[in-house]
């Protein structure tokens, strides 16, 4: 009998070094704005950093995690869909760091 898969067990993007002209995103330390948040897409957890596209209360943002110190979560500013879709699409290209 097989056993059930862990989310441990997928592997997902892996986000490439960031280019020597890749744009610097604003991260600030998260805080709690919404009750209810849901991530759209992440990256692999099994490197760090680790990405997250996240929505809540009709924005959309990215969240970085640094794997120093689980509670230290980063977030980009908040911002309209399109705007968050091409900023996570930089991030996986490596056109923004």
């Amino acid at each position: 009998m097989s056993r059930p898969a862990s989310h441990f067990d997928y592997h997902g993007l892996h986000v490439p070094a960031p280019h020597a002209e890749a744009v610097r995103v604003d991260w600030v330390r998260a805080l709690r704005r919404a009750d209810l948040l849901r991530v759209r897409e992440h990256t692999c957890m099994c490197t760090y950093p680790m990405f997250e596209l996240c929505t809540a209360a009709g924005l959309w943002f990215v969240r970085k995690f640094t794997g120093e110190d689980p509670a230290k979560v980063q977030e980009s500013t908040w911002m309209q869909a399109r705007a968050a879709r091409e900023l996570w699409s930089q991030i996986l290209a490596g056109q923004a760091c």
